[in-house]
């Protein structure tokens, strides 16, 4: 039998807020350095500032989605596999679990986004899974792919 492989996005909740949080820290010793330089027409103060303020958010956004990275899940017998873009950094390593290890399975949406987070022991895990992307396809795909799991954590 071939193995169904879902496109997915991996996420943990806490990665995701200290990727926004963080670079706001850099407010801080951007202030101080504008103290340390010669002063300024207003108009080069004004750039500099919404520069920095867009280089920040820039930067939020690129590091928010390198902690949700896109992942392959694959869903065996009674074997979840989750595969990750080893090009990216910040992405976990590739890993895999039995279904029985499966401890809490929950649906929850956001802003009419459907997800789910899974629990699990034997190492525990605590992680969120959605649609990779907002098209249908994708969309379709992740239904059928919790549907699937759903179906073997319950026994049917």
């Amino acid at each position: 039998m071939i193995q169904p492989h879902f496109p997915v996005r991996y996420g943990s909740n806490y990665k995701v807020v200290m990727a926004i949080v963080l670079p706001c820290l850099l407010i801080w010793p951007f202030i101080e350095a504008m103290q340390l330089i010669p002063p300024l027409e207003e108009w080069q103060l004004w750039l500099a500032i919404f520069v920095f303020l867009g280089i920040i958010i820039a930067f939020s956004i690129w590091l928010a989605m390198r902690v949700y990275p896109s992942a392959t899940l694959s869903v065996s017998n009674n074997q979840v596999s989750l595969k990750f873009d080893a090009n990216n950094f910040l992405s976990p390593t590739d890993f895999s679990f039995p279904i029985s290890d499966i401890t809490a399975f929950t649906r929850g949406e956001l802003g009419g986004d459907e997800y789910f987070v899974i629990t699990t022991q034997n190492p525990r895990r605590k992680f969120q899974l959605s649609a990779s992307t907002y098209s249908v396809e994708d969309m379709l795909l992740f239904n059928e792919a919790m549907v699937l799991i759903s179906e073997k954590v319950r026994g049917v």
